[in-house]
């Protein structure tokens, strides 16, 4: 009976030291994955703030603008596009800095948001040369998940000519996210606005592709209606 019993303590109290050891573990890992994310995201920050000043320093002192600004804003997209992955596959994960990834996770809406605000500004000012995407999200949504799959392999195709912005479509803690979601009367997600254009429920990739495909034609051509 004795013997019984000190087995039962032993393997209670391996459970709970292994239950401790995880509950470390994954503490120790948050710090790490937000470390990660600031990083990328401090990098992002300074990448936009040069762009700025670079542009300053053209208006001042002359040079191909439009040339400068279109290989600026890829380099700038493929920072944002990263920050974005590494959020989405972290905070998964973490338990117990939750305040800290949703602090990070309303950064990386603006910066995603001033970015569209340089696309448009860009676009403005040197003719049609990016597409926006701006795709409306919901979080645990199949049909927003599938979505932004479909997204994702599609916009491969356009790597030089597209650029996609995620939002989350009831994302309360920035104004902003709610003020471009009611400019275009997004209701429900998931949603994507192709150049200004308004398309609700989940596009398949054949469909997205031949919507993309056309305005992709369009710029070429320098034909553009929007609302």
């Amino acid at each position: 009976m004795k013997k019984h019993k000190n087995i039962f303590l032993t393997s209670l109290l391996l459970t709970i030291l292994i239950f401790i050891a995880g509950i470390l573990m994954n503490y120790g890992l948050d710090f790490v994955r937000i470390n990660v994310i600031s990083d990328v995201m401090l990098s992002h920050e300074l990448s936009t703030e040069s762009y700025v000043i670079e542009q300053e320093f053209i208006n001042t002192f002359g040079g191909a603008r439009c040339d400068v600004m279109n290989k600026r804003i890829y380099s700038l997209k493929e920072e944002i596009r990263k920050v974005g992955a590494d959020l989405s596959s972290y905070s998964r994960f973490s338990f117990f800095k939750k305040k800290d990834f949703d602090y990070l996770k309303r950064k990386y809406f603006l910066l995603e948001l001033e970015f569209l605000n340089h696309i448009e500004k860009l676009n403005k000012e040197c003719g049609q040369s990016v597409i926006p995407i701006i795709f409306f999200y919901e979080i645990d949504q199949d049909d927003s998940e599938r979505q932004g799959f479909i997204l994702q392999e599609v916009s491969k195709n356009f790597e030089d000519s597209v650029v996609v912005i995620t939002l989350d479509k009831d994302y309360e803690d920035e104004p902003l996210v709610e003020l471009l979601a009611l400019k275009y009367d997004v209701t429900a997600a998931p949603a994507i606005i192709i150049n200004g254009f308004k398309i609700e429920g989940i596009v398949y990739e054949k469909e997205l592709e031949s919507i993309i495909r056309e305005q992709v034609n369009e710029k070429n051509t320098g034909v553009f209606e929007k609302e």
